[in-house]
């Protein structure tokens, strides 16, 4: 009897694990923009929250919200084996830990039970102390999809290298940034290219287009003659002209 009061006793254990267990979807779709990535709790440091993190997604669909502001950057590429999102991140966007090493997810249940409907294989790597994204779906396991390396990042893992820096509009994806670009794929870069998000949606100008990828700031010296404002030096030259006015009204 006590035989069989612990084998139900387990069976009970696993049942309940079994249904307590979420299963969380992650997937992208380039052609309409969306993106699903797995994110910790807010304030959890990634590499001890992996069983527990969900997954946040651009649209609708039942999944928890991933805010446009998490983009920094974003962009998609589609091959004969794998299709890839990556870009650079507001990590605050999310309550991410800015100076948070990262961490990976793929279908290996010590990073919870991930599925990418379709795909056999995903990896998905967040690197908040480098603001960098990456997640890609493979068709088969192999090199393209490497589990195993999950300490060398976005670029050591999925080999990526050329990261954009252009700041992404509501509807489109970023420019990527020309090779050389010395702020290309930094945290500073993700911190600035988010700024000039915020700042293009405050004032309605959207990401600049061309083969840098890098928003123009307007200054006086690149602002048509018309737009320059020349400020306190312009007023302390008109003071002289004033004062001869006023001077010449008093005359008359």
């Amino acid at each position: 009897m006590r035989i069989n009061l612990f084998s139900l006793s387990v069976a009970a254990l696993g049942f309940a694990s079994t249904i307590s267990a979420t299963v969380q979807n992650v997937y992208i779709n380039p052609a309409d923009d969306v993106v699903c990535l797995l994110l910790p709790p807010a304030g959890d440091i990634i590499g001890n929250a992996q069983t527990i993190s969900t997954a946040h997604c651009t649209n609708s669909t039942g999944a928890a919200n991933l805010p446009s502001s998490f983009f920094a950057t974003k962009q998609f590429l589609v091959t004969s084996s794998y299709t890839q999102a990556w870009g650079l991140m507001n990590d605050a966007a999310v309550g991410l830990i800015s100076t948070d090493g990262g961490g990976q997810y793929d279908i290996h249940a010590d990073s919870g039970d991930n599925r990418a409907p379709g795909w056999p294989v995903f990896v998905e790597l967040l690197e908040p102390n480098t603001g960098r994204w990456c997640i890609r779906f493979c068709k088969a396991l192999g090199t393209d999809c490497n589990m195993g390396n999950s300490n060398a990042g976005c670029e050591g893992a999925l080999k990526i290298t050329d990261w954009p820096t252009a700041p992404t509009s509501s509807n489109s994806t970023a420019t990527v940034a020309s090779a050389g670009s010395s702020a290309s794929g930094t945290k500073a870069a993700a911190t600035a290219a988010a700024t000039a998000a915020a700042t293009a949606a405050t004032t309605g100008t959207g990401a600049a287009t061309g083969t840098s990828g890098a928003t123009a700031v307007p200054t006086a010296s690149n602002l048509p003659s018309s737009g320059k404002s020349s400020g306190a030096s312009s007023l302390i030259a008109q003071a002289p002209l004033a004062a001869l006015a006023f001077a010449a009204a008093l005359l008359i």
